[in-house]
């Protein structure tokens, strides 16, 4: 059931797009590994920045992704709107977008929504 709703919680975080098989192995390995601050990679606000993601869902999904500091400010304020999460502000925010940047950079094919105006 667990794993049920954390693909549900990545389907709705990627904007309905399918669910990649990287993210239903990344659910898997986080089964077996402790959700923990180093599950992260090392860097400044590494620890905040975790507690404020798995508050509501699985460090596997920050894990499995890869976005530039605006796509996640877009994964935030999604994240805000659609799932009700408290959002984070003025410095918070700062400092947990510069993490996830730096931490989780763009890898390979960038996605971008078709349906979605750019």
């Amino acid at each position: 059931m667990r794993l049920i709703v954390s693909l549900f919680a990545a389907a709705l975080l990627l904007g309905g797009a399918a669910i990649s098989p990287m993210l239903v192995r990344a659910q898997t390995q986080a089964e077996a590994e402790p959700e923990e601050p180093t599950v992260f990679p090392d860097g400044e606000n590494r620890d905040e920045s975790f507690y404020i993601c798995t508050a509501c869902h699985s460090s596997a999904i920050v894990r499995a992704q890869g976005h530039s500091r605006e796509r996640w400010a877009e994964v935030l304020a999604s994240m805000t709107e659609k799932h009700g999460m408290i959002a984070p502000e003025g410095e918070e925010r700062e400092v947990m977008l510069n993490y996830l940047a730096k931490a989780f950079p763009p890898r390979g094919r960038v996605y971008t929504n078709p349906f979605l105006k750019q």
